[in-house]
């Protein structure tokens, strides 16, 4: 009877041992529940079910704790690290910290697509992929979080994500929100600043906005996304780019 469990763990581990070997090299400590990490990975474009599970086995329920968690520790990073700045500061540093833009880049130098099971008609579309990796990263965080518990991942995001990926006092420099520039230059110059929802159209049954900036009547550019708040930063951000050049 020994022999025969033993046979079968051998074999599971075995079957798992590449997934497994790629997971140490990427965390730098040995998991527990393999079966954790590998949902982190498993978009919803390919999740299946999983026997004596109800919910599908994709990373959206990880990555909603993962945010959680990763909001939790950088807050938590940043309330130690400067215990003179305002709650105004602390809040615009950890946006910066877990922005959409700065999560995707660090899950793509984490090299975390590399791990990511996702269908192969969004394999061309590398902004899709940076986006899933982004989200990925936060399902990993999770699943540290369910494996190890808080103090462990806190201490993994900040030895392996804060001291590697994020440079606080360059972030206290850098600018996140081009909608909130735009008004304030639009203000300032006392010139008509809109944006406009140029089409809404469904795409593989996404809905998705294009939002176009508009300064005194003139459309200056325009963005695609998922949620109208994003569509609007990133139209911000061209926009500001082309205001740069133009005054320069």
């Amino acid at each position: 009877m020994l022999n025969s469990i033993k046979k079968i763990y051998f074999t599971s581990f075995s079957s798992n041992a590449p997934f497994y070997k790629q997971l140490y090299l990427l965390l730098g400590y040995c998991p527990g529940s393999l079966h954790l990490y590998k949902q982190a990975f498993l978009h919803n474009s390919i999740s299946k079910k999983l026997d004596g599970l109800d919910a599908k086995n994709n990373n959206e329920r990880l990555e909603y704790l993962g945010d959680a968690v990763l909001d939790l520790a950088i807050a938590e990073l940043l309330f130690k690290k400067y215990p003179f700045q305002s709650e105004g500061f602390l809040t615009e540093m950890r946006s910066k910290s877990v922005s959409r833009k700065k999560l995707s880049k660090i899950a793509t130098d984490m090299g975390i697509q590399d791990l990511l099971v996702f269908d192969k008609s969004i394999k061309r579309n590398h902004s899709a992929v940076r986006g899933i990796s982004g989200n990925a990263f936060e399902a990993l965080i999770g699943a540290i979080y369910l494996d190890k518990g808080y103090r462990f991942t806190k201490k993994f995001i900040n030895k392996k994500i804060v001291s590697v990926h994020l440079d606080f006092e360059d972030l206290k420099n850098t600018i996140e929100n081009f909608k909130s520039l735009l008004n304030q230059y639009a203000q300032k110059s006392k010139k008509e600043l809109e944006f406009k929802v140029l089409n809404e159209e469904e795409d593989n049954k996404i809905k998705t906005y294009i939002i176009g900036v508009i300064i005194d009547g003139e459309e200056i550019a325009r963005a695609r996304a998922k949620s109208k708040k994003v569509a609007e930063q990133l139209a911000s951000e061209k926009t500001w780019e082309i205001l740069k050049v133009s005054n320069a």
